[in-house]
């Protein structure tokens, strides 16, 4: 197995962990029996718990990024906010688990939240670049970051049916944009 592959078997584990077991449980120890490897092979692929949330922090990047692009690839005519809502609604249960790293990583050490709020930062300046209503726009983007948050931490109280038709309306006050 290549070390990246192994890498990728650690952050796999380190999300089953955060969704299985919380947040605070997320130790080096439980990674290691998670995923069947040993303390010392999960800590040669990172050397740190810190280094163990980066790298669930770069992955939440990299999967919000690639499913927003996908988003505004798949409708050309959509504006940035349209296609964060779509990729809100279509949220994985894999980009579930690693939106819980987020807790995790805000439990440990809020200075490593730093990529994720340049990345927010990056995703808001979008936003209000491209709309041109900034404040709605602002509000649709909370609106839809709320509901995602809501369903990552299991405390939505509405129905997938109401949440689609939630989403849909925000998709339809962001095609006036």
């Amino acid at each position: 197995m290549r070390k990246n592959n192994k890498r990728s078997a650690i952050l796999d584990a380190a999300f089953e962990v955060v969704e299985e077991k919380g947040a605070r449980h997320l130790t080096i120890d439980a990674v290691a029996a998670q995923s069947g490897m040993s303390k010392g092979g999960v800590l040669y692929h990172f050397g740190s718990k810190s280094d163990l949330l980066s790298g669930m922090l770069e992955v939440l990047i990299d999967l919000n990024q690639a499913r927003f692009e996908e988003q505004q690839a798949a409708s050309s005519d959509e504006n940035e906010i349209s296609a964060i809502l779509e990729a809100v609604a279509g949220m994985t249960s894999r980009e579930r688990r690693a939106s819980l790293a987020l807790l995790a990583v805000a439990a440990e050490d809020s200075e490593l939240l730093d990529p994720a709020r340049e990345y927010m930062q990056r995703t808001f300046n979008g936003v209000l670049g491209s709309s041109k209503d900034q404040m709605a726009g602002t509000i649709l983007l909370l609106a839809s970051e709320g509901l995602r948050f809501l369903d990552v931490l299991d405390i939505n109280p509405f129905s997938k049916q109401r949440n689609k038709e939630i989403l849909g309306y925000l998709q339809q006050q962001a095609r006036g944009l």
